[in-house]
């Protein structure tokens, strides 16, 4: 449905996207979208991966996200071939597939869950009733302390977790071939390509492994990167893999150094876990994200940089320009500064950019956001954001956002919402007993107290565009 790539051709509108699919239905859904917004550097395909030929050409990348490990093998191969084939001399791919050992421990869970489903017709009925087996059997297990009652346990957390689209594909799918990272590698250098790393660059660093298990990883792996990552696997358990690669004749340069973070935005949403130790204090502090990522500090400069790009987030800052507010509260130089930020990268509590935000976290005089986020409001509460980030908004956010064509400032935006709520394009609602208010003069006023904060809130969710 062109997810991705509609996005992404969106932002780039001098750069060409082509999106395949075996699925017409699909390809008809995402071509509605492409039509409605007008895009013309992008195109949709009805077809098969056997069937791609060399006409289809050169690309500097390849996103292949959730079909690696649910085709046949036949498939897979193919799609190693493709990226040989169709992949630019310095070309990226990305796939993203399954992996041992994590998946030994889900597969006896998905299989349970097959057996069950399979007496069912109704992909509802089956999911639930194969949910219900899976929580049966997790509470019939003997002892609270059993092995095998833990296992099915935490994986019923993670069914209960998870929407109900991920677990047809992942657990109810006809094919699920999971790999070792070993043998996907392997794969890789029959077809001409190579490992280049992970998209998510701090699963690569084993110095994130408690100091005695980040040693013993050194020493097993510590000449080949390969068996780096597999060994980190199996301490992991990992299930899930988004491997970038590339061809094997490119030679790659894996020093990471500090001078690297010179040239980079970076952004982080890390915070301390406590707000009674100062940044200038010599003791140790702990930063993490939402996500439960973490870095522990004791050089205020570093807390200082911290709490700068939490304060700026979701904006992103040039290293130059956060090493200039560093220096602002205390000595520090642009060597030692690089050298903490790259740990922070490692650590996966800062991101990094390579380019300018298209985004503003401030409310411009005239807002407005991007056609797909306009339609996107118009049709669900789910709109992609210019971080590339799903959110959720409530109705009178997608209200607004709606209406954010970069044509109107407040007081017109205002009207023109009065307008559309009076029409019943959504209903308003008091906040003390959540009625429906319906007069105009109201509404006004509710407006007049609301829109700014609203404008706010879509700005601080990276929804509002940067004046061109």
């Amino acid at each position: 449905m062109g997810g991705n790539l509609i996005a992404m051709a969106q932002k780039h509108l001098g750069a060409d996207f082509i999106g395949i699919d075996a699925s017409s239905r699909q390809i008809a859904e995402g071509w509605k979208v492409v039509d409605a917004l007008h895009l013309k550097n992008v195109a949709l395909k009805h077809l098969d991966i056997l069937d791609v030929s060399d006409s289809l050409g050169k690309f500097d990348y390849i996103v292949s996200h959730g079909v690696y490990s649910w085709v046949p093998p036949a498939v897979q191969n193919k799609m190693l071939d493709l990226c040989k084939r169709h992949l630019a001399a310095n070309g990226v791919a990305y796939i993203s597939y399954n992996t041992y050992p994590g998946w030994h421990v889900r597969g006896i869970v998905r299989d349970m869950m097959l057996y069950r489903s399979m007496q069912f017709s109704d992909p509802a009925t089956r999911l639930a009733q194969a949910k219900l087996l899976v929580e049966f059997v997790a509470k019939s297990s003997p002892g609270a302390d059993d092995p095998y009652r833990k296992l099915l346990q935490g994986e019923l957390d993670v069914l209960i977790r998870s929407d109900d689209y991920y677990l047809h594909h992942d657990h109810l799918e006809e094919n699920n071939h999971p790999v070792y990272f070993h043998e996907f590698a392997r794969r890789l250098g029959v077809n001409g390509l190579q490992y280049l790393g992970e998209a998510d660059f701090s699963t690569m660093v084993s110095t994130n492994f408690a100091p005695d298990i980040a040693k013993t990883l050194h020493d097993l792996g510590a000449h080949d990167i390969l068996q780096m990552e597999q060994y980190m696997d199996f301490v992991r358990c990992r299930y899930f893999r988004q491997t970038l690669i590339c061809h094997s004749a490119v030679r790659l340069n894996r020093q990471l150094t500090p001078a690297l973070v010179k040239n980079l935005l970076l952004a982080s949403q890390a915070a301390p876990d406590t707000h009674a130790a100062s940044a200038e204090a010599s003791d140790l502090q702990t930063f993490r994200t939402p996500g439960g990522r973490g870095i522990t500090c004791r050089s205020p400069v570093t807390k200082n940089a911290l709490r700068t790009l939490q304060q700026q987030w979701p904006a992103s800052v040039p290293f130059q320009e956060l090493l200039s507010l560093c220096k602002s509260t205390g000595a520090t130089d642009d060597e030692f500064l690089a050298n903490e930020m790259l740990a922070c990268m490692a650590a996966g509590v800062v991101e990094w950019r390579l380019s300018p935000d298209p985004f503003t976290t401030k409310v411009t005089r005239k807002p407005a956001t991007t056609p797909s986020a306009r339609l996107q409001a118009s049709q669900g509460n789910r709109v992609t954001n210019l971080r590339d980030i799903t959110v959720t908004l409530d109705d009178i956010h997608r209200s607004v956002l709606r209406h954010l064509e970069g044509k109107q400032n407040r007081k017109q935006l205002a009207d023109t919402l009065i307008k559309f709520l009076a029409e019943g394009g959504h209903e308003l609602r008091r906040e003390s007993d959540n009625t429906p208010v319906t007069d105009p003069a109201e509404m006004r006023n509710l407006l007049d107290t609301a829109l700014d904060k609203v404008l706010q809130n879509l700005a601080a969710k990276a929804l509002l565009l940067r004046d061109q």
